[in-house]
């Protein structure tokens, strides 16, 4: 059965393979990265409301404000995060003699990200949930505001629905890696283990960062 695109995410070599036969495109890959900015649009839209929540009656009338900037800033993240995993893929990929234009990695990368719209909406579920169950006071000084959004910041983080939400993401994460591997041998004429070492040295070391912070041992 031919499902297009999401083929890659069970059968990435034999995708990745016929992939470059043809002419790099980005349109799938920049429409992933959009979709995983909304998702992180919705998370960031729901952190900005918690704080909104916060500020005395007459500067809740910038709340609208402070929500569109955020997520307009979370959907250029989704495209930033693109292009810097691409970057680094990229360049690493070059300590093994990689060969293969910028424009290819982009795509191949751009495919590998699509398990992570399934654990964004993950995450973000789980953060709707975390801050539904949080009481928001309000706060009437810049020093109250700052000290209550610390305080709903570390209630949230220590609470377990987010620290599954993270060990969720880092399983999606090495779901991504996956395919970023076979795209990346492809991609860069590079040997398995060659490209297992492009990809697995930064995502193994965000992974460590990531349980590192669950944890709270920074």
């Amino acid at each position: 059965m031919n499902v297009g695109f999401l083929r890659v995410l069970l059968n990435p070599g034999r995708f990745f393979e016929e992939r470059m036969q043809s002419e790099p495109s980005l349109k799938i890959p920049a429409l992933i990265a959009f979709i995983i900015g909304l998702i992180g649009a919705v998370s960031a839209a729901l952190t900005a409301n918690m704080i909104i929540g916060l500020l005395p009656a007459e500067a809740q009338a910038f709340g609208p404000v402070m929500v569109a900037f955020t997520v307009v800033g979370a959907i250029i993240v989704g495209f930033l995060s693109w292009v810097i995993y691409s970057g680094v893929f990229y360049l690493l990929s070059m300590l093994f003699k990689g060969e293969g234009s910028f424009k290819r990695t982009l795509e191949v990368t751009g495919y590998g990200l699509l398990p992570q719209v399934f654990g964004g909406i993950i995450g973000a579920a789980f953060l709707y949930r975390v801050i539904s169950s949080l009481t928001v006071p309000t706060a009437t000084s810049p020093e109250q505001i700052a000290e209550v959004t610390e305080s709903l910041t570390n209630l949230m983080m220590t609470d377990p629905l987010m620290q599954v939400a993270g060990l969720v993401g880092i399983l999606f994460v090495v779901w991504s890696a996956n395919i970023w591997i076979f795209g990346m041998k492809y991609a860069r004429n590079l040997s398995t283990r060659d490209a297992a070492l492009t990809v697995g040295i930064p995502v193994g070391l965000y992974i460590v960062y990531t349980l590192i912070t669950l944890t709270g041992w920074l």
